[in-house]
């Protein structure tokens, strides 16, 4: 059996099932999985080249787990681990880092000594994540500024930002997560380089002096990296192969199955189950064309931010590109395919035994029905 022969199912499927009728050979199944597994592995690489996975620094909640780090935590107060209120943990435990002070007009903590972390606008890191809360008395507002500052090199050279629009009341935790970078309207000083952040700095200040509190936790710097950037999708191209090699297999022996079931079921013989089966493996050469199809409406849809958090991932790419119509234009190839591996599996079944047109077709929609059922209710 020659490659001619396996091509030729897509543009004269009655020609190529009468040579392969007269000579059955499996090595033309075999060339239509390779096709099929190259053409899985197509689609993954076009879907994962939007898929941004989530990069932290740290990668876990080190910098409010421990005070017993290279990192360096500092305060007008004295810095201290609360485990009994806090928003992140890790596998060491679950705290947060707290600060008191007493009768004083400001609060301020401060990490220092971080690895130098890239925060400039191509490659680096762009968002900052933090929980803070605070606490005073009579729980009146930072009425004096609420600030925050990106040390580069030194304490001297920092950038700033201003925390008041995103502070919540008093004793409440809030969730900020700021973008960073150099046109995120950071206030530059000295000599600061994005290129360069060794440490940050939360500072609250009020006109009078009271009792304070202060408190830091699930504090990183993130970005997102393309998963093809990451080696994520070389690394899952085995996983993917043979994935798709046990999804042909499965399909090829349902449908062969199923189309031997309903041909007995209109009292009809189809031969030799070997011609038969290499027959049906090569109808599924239109699952290559309609699979590699869809990789050309995938590759304009948005990139999509994958968080480490993000839950069921599969329900968060649906509902981030389902509203898309390219996304949709991908979903309604699978039914084109479909319909033309039926129209493939009628004519097979035509030519194999001299069947009529009506229940050759007969055969083969009903086959799709319990396929599709099958699908449906099982996932296989």
């Amino acid at each position: 059996m020659g490659v001619r022969e396996v091509f030729e199912v897509l543009y004269s499927p009655v020609n190529a099932f009468k040579k392969i009728i007269e000579k059955p050979d499996f090595k033309g199944v075999l060339l239509v999985l390779v096709l099929f597994i190259s053409s899985i592995l197509v689609v993954q690489y076009v879907a994962y080249s939007k898929y941004f996975l989530e990069t932290r620094t740290p990668d876990d909640d080190d910098w409010t787990e421990s005070l017993l780090n290279q990192h360096n935590w500092a305060s007008n107060g004295s810095p201290s681990l609360d485990d009994t209120d806090y928003k992140m943990g890790n596998a060491d435990g679950n705290h947060s880092v707290k600060s008191l002070v007493s009768s004083d007009t400001s609060i301020w903590m401060k990490i220092t000594d971080i690895e130098p972390l890239d925060c400039s606008e191509d490659t680096g890191y762009k968002e900052l994540f933090f929980w803070i809360k605070w606490t005073r008395e009579n729980g009146a507002f930072p009425s004096s500024g609420a600030t925050l500052r990106l040390f580069s090199g030194s304490e001297s050279s920092y950038f700033e930002s201003s925390l008041t629009g995103l502070m919540a009341s008093s004793d409440e935790w809030t969730n900020a997560t700021l973008k960073i970078g150099p046109e995120q309207g950071w206030s530059s000083n000295n000599s600061s380089d994005w290129q360069s952040v060794t440490g940050l700095e939360f500072r609250l200040v009020w006109e009078t002096p009271a009792n304070l509190t202060m408190k830091i936790d699930g504090l990183y710097f993130r970005k997102y990296v393309s998963s093809i950037e990451t080696g994520y999708f070389s690394g899952a191209i085995i996983p993917f192969s043979l994935q798709a090699a046990v999804t042909f297999s499965m399909n090829w022996i349902l449908w062969a199955g199923i189309l031997l079931m309903m041909a007995k079921v209109f009292r009809e013989e189809l031969g030799p189950w070997t011609t038969f089966f290499v027959i049906i493996g090569h109808v599924f050469m239109a699952t290559v064309v309609y699979t590699i199809a869809s990789a050309a409406p995938l590759s304009t849809l948005p990139t999509l931010d994958l968080p480490l958090e993000a839950g069921d991932v599969n329900v968060l790419i649906f509902e981030t590109w389902s509203p898309y119509l390219a996304y949709q234009v991908a979903s309604y190839l699978l039914l084109v395919g479909e319909v033309w591996i039926v129209a493939l599996c009628a004519i097979a079944i035509r030519l194999l035994r001299g069947i009529t047109w009506g229940r050759a077709v007969s055969i083969s929609v009903v086959a799709f029905v319990i396929r599709f059922v099958l699908r449906f209710f099982f996932g296989v």
